[in-house]
């Protein structure tokens, strides 16, 4: 029962050993291609984002505002009969 012990515990521990040089190569290997992409392939800038213009200029003309409004009216009126 010892051996089978000591057995277990070197299975575990050469496993463990094995995930961690994996690891370990994982991580050299993705800083690697971070540095490659970044040395052949940099990011493109883009343009500044343009200020939307002031929301008083996109309002709907009155008369659709007055539409809108009694429309609104109406349909409360009809959903609380």
């Amino acid at each position: 029962m010892n051996t089978m012990m000591a057995q277990g515990v070197e299975l575990m521990l050469i496993g463990m050993g094995v995930v961690f040089v994996f690891l370990i190569v994982l991580v050299a290997v993705t800083t690697i291609m971070s540095a490659l992409v970044q040395k052949f392939a940099p990011e493109q800038s883009s343009p500044a984002p343009q200020l939307a213009s002031p929301p008083s200029q996109d309002l709907p003309p009155p008369a659709i505002i007055k539409a809108i409004e009694k429309a609104v009216q109406q349909h409360r009126q009809t959903s609380l009969s």
